[in-house]
């Protein structure tokens, strides 16, 4: 705005500034007194602007602005000006303009009106001296041009201020024009009554809801439901901002009066007063009903409809952004197929298969880490995408954390189905820098794992690195050895922790490689389990276990048991109580001695089924374990329906006693319901003696790991038994894995 806009909307014309001098009394004889001094105060006047500056810099606030040299001396020259006008005696239009000029400025650069006022008094204050001392002492003469002077200053500050007001009038006025010409629905509303009543709604706040013009006003806040003092629910995040005082945000889904379905983006904000009270909210609100329906499209367009993941053309999409993002970092597509799912639509019907099918979207986005992206490829084949990867390991351990999610049973409208699924890998780039081909070679990476006997996972194998060659030489050597007999059953002596007395064995599987040497079951049981050759394995494993419990029984030591683990794929076998009563009978062992172990996944894969087979066992005087409690399952209603006799507490829980509260809970809580249920327990892993004291003194009454001994060769431990006595018989157990 210019100084001319200004003049002319202030309605500052000839007539308007006769009016103002008359009101004041401004006339020709003041005019006169002022051009009279004009001259002999003229040499004085440069002093006044440099006591002027003097003062101003005395204050923060305006010393920020005057500390460029240059520019206090084009401010003292114009203040020179302006002050010098003051007597000249010239105070028509020109004048006018001038002035309100200088309080434009003064206004668009943002200085209050108190520092100008000031600065005039002060000015003003310095020039008194002078025409006290231009009046020679004569006080009337003073006095009249005092008030002649006042007159024209009282003038000027009227002027300046009615441009500071006209700005701020045109500030506001700005203000409410946008308000009202906004596209976007705005609204205030009263905080302090009931219902918080609209007091304010521009025209798009009626256009968008479809109020008429001035119907809204009055009425109950947006955020209210149509029933008085109801809170809607549809609306509970701006309702309970409202409740805190705080901004808030919702898209709501509205029903026009027309039956028409329309999408309203809001946001409120409260608005307090000075004392920090909230007396009013103020809302913007935008229909976003065609954005809204384009983006449910396209959301249609990119995500599978029965369970809400990515489709197969969004997984394309992220797959290849994740490979230009990562420059050649890792990244690693999934393949899930799930295991027999065919048979369960046979069985049950679409509706069950469609359930199962949520559940494994739901097992599978809940594994994964933030900005990993599960996929649905279609019937039952889901896609993962794994960003940003430090190793091929982090990929196998997510790989079997998976697997291990969905070898848990599913319980749909009240039928428990049996799951698992079998997982092929891609890496990205060693597999493919592309989505087609990281999927294609994915998918054929989940078929060797279906061929290793499904509930798995495996990589791609064009371009294995070498820990996946490694496995493929492990199945290759662990074939040969089952026939060469290259498997050694070794055995963890098991004690009772109040004498020290030994109680038993667990037997545990060595290999003696003939060029590596002993090689722990860590490095080819998984691949065991993969292959299928975990089934002859732990024949041979339960075979040589019996063998050795007989010779500790004709030893004179009918009271140790010997525990062996039943991996999953042996548990599942239809004939596997015939085999163990058939084994019993070839080694001559006692099935008093033999204790199986299986862990609680194993036996919660099919419940029911794993009961029958247990109580079988049991009725053949076998006696029953759960392994590694605490990592598995733990579903205590199921455990109740077991026929076992011991728990073994899992070696993790054991390592951090009695130091860390967690382990110290966890291990307080096994013990105790362990009692409860009258069950045998031993702690697996025990290393120190505070561990055996803290087991002791919590109730546990037997315990193996390194503080008693390491698994040793057969003759090793028959020695050991040959040179202790029998204790008071005490149920024990063991295992095929390594402690």
């Amino acid at each position: 705005m210019t100084d001319e806009d200004c003049k002319l909307e202030l309605r500052i014309d000839a007539a308007e500034i006769a009016e103002r001098k008359r009101f004041l009394d401004f006339d020709e004889t003041d005019v006169a007194r002022l051009r009279a001094v004009h001259e002999r105060i003229a040499e004085a006047r440069s002093g006044f602007s440099d006591g002027l500056y003097d003062y101003l810099r005395r204050y923060s606030p305006l010393a920020a602005l005057l500390d460029d040299e240059k520019s206090v001396i084009r401010l003292k020259a114009a203040h020179d000006r302006y002050f010098a006008e003051l007597t000249e005696g010239d105070y028509g239009a020109d004048y006018v303009q001038r002035r309100l000029k200088v309080g434009l400025v003064h206004a668009q650069i943002g200085l209050e009106p108190k520092w100008y006022v000031g600065a005039f008094r002060k000015y003003l204050a310095d020039m008194l001296p002078a025409l006290w001392d231009q009046a020679d002492g004569d006080r009337d003469s003073f006095l009249g041009t005092c008030d002649a002077l006042l007159k024209v200053v009282v003038f000027d500050l009227c002027l300046t201020l009615d441009t500071y007001i006209h700005a701020d009038k045109r500030s506001i006025a700005l203000r409410d024009r946008a308000i009202e010409s906004s596209v976007n629905g705005i609204f205030i509303a009263n905080a302090t009554l009931p219902e918080y009543p609209l007091i304010y709604v521009n025209p798009a706040f009626e256009r968008i809801l479809g109020f008429a013009p001035g119907s809204a006003l009055g009425k109950a806040c947006i955020c209210r439901d149509d029933e008085a003092g109801e809170v809607c629910n549809a609306y509970a995040d701006v309702c309970q901002a409202i409740s805190r005082g705080t901004e808030g945000y919702t898209v709501l889904n509205l029903i026009r009066d027309n039956g028409q379905q329309q999408w309203v983006e809001l946001f409120l904000a409260p608005v307090e007063n000075e004392s920090g009270n909230v007396t009013h909210f103020i809302g913007v609100l935008n229909d976003v009903t065609d954005r809204t329906r384009a983006e449910t499209l396209m959301h249609q367009a990119s995500h599978d409809v029965l369970t809400g993941l990515p489709n197969r053309s969004l997984l394309h999409d992220r797959i290849s952004h994740a490979v230009a993002r990562s420059r050649g970092g890792l990244n690693a597509v999934l393949f899930l197929d799930l295991d027999r799912f065919k048979l369960v639509n046979d069985s049950y019907g679409h509706a069950v298969g469609d359930g199962l099918i949520r559940e494994v979207a739901s097992r599978l986005s809940g594994c994964l880490r933030e900005g990993d992206t599960v996929a649905r490829l279609g019937g039952d084949e889901f896609a993962v995408l794994l960003e940003d990867l430090s190793s091929a390991e982090d990929v196998a351990r997510l790989a079997g954390k998976l697997r291990d999610r969905l070898a848990e049973n599913v319980r749909v409208g009240g039928l428990e189905l049996p799951l698992s699924a079998s997982i092929g890998v891609a890496l990205a780039p060693r597999d493919g820098t592309d989505p087609e081909t990281l999927l294609k070679h994915a998918d054929i990476a989940m078929y060797r794992a279906k061929e290793y006997g499904r509930n798995g996972y495996c990589f791609y194998a064009s371009e294995m690195d070498h820990h996946a060659r490694r496995r493929l030489t492990v199945e290759s050597e662990l074939r040969r050895a089952l026939v060469a007999g290259e498997l050694e059953v070794h055995y963890q002596p098991q004690v009772d922790l109040a004498s020290g007395a030994l109680i038993g064995a667990e037997a545990l599987v060595r290999w003696l490689h003939p060029v590596r040497g002993i090689v722990l079951p860590a490095e080819f049981i998984s691949v065991a389990e993969e292959t299928g050759l975990i089934v002859p394995l732990g024949e041979q494993v339960l075979r040589a276990a019996c063998r050795e419990s007989a010779r500790w029984r004709e030893a004179g030591r009918p009271d140790l048991k010997v525990g062996v683990n039943l991996p999953a794929h042996q548990f599942r076998q239809r004939d596997l109580v015939a085999k163990l009563t058939a084994i019993l009978a070839e080694t001559g062992a006692h099935a008093s001695q033999l204790e199986l172990e299986i862990t609680e996944s194993v036996a919660m894969a099919d419940a029911d089924g794993s009961a029958a087979v247990l109580a079988s066992l049991r009725d053949h005087g076998i006696s029953l374990a759960i392994d590694d409690f605490g990592t598995g399952y733990s579903s205590l209603s199921y455990l109740k329906r077991f026929p076992i006799d011991a728990i073994k507490i899992d070696r993790s829980f054991i390592r951090g006693i009695p130091n860390d509260g967690d382990d110290t809970a966890i291990v307080q809580a096994i013990i105790a319901m362990a009692r409860s249920m009258r069950l045998s327990l031993l702690a697996e892993g025990v290393e120190t003696p505070e561990q055996r004291r803290f087991l002791l003194d919590q109730g546990c009454q037997s315990a193996q790991g390194y503080l008693f001994g390491r698994a040793m060769p057969a003759t090793e431990f028959y020695a050991l038994i040959a040179s202790t006595a029998a204790p008071r018989p005490r149920p024990r157990t063991a295992d095929l894995t390594a402690k």
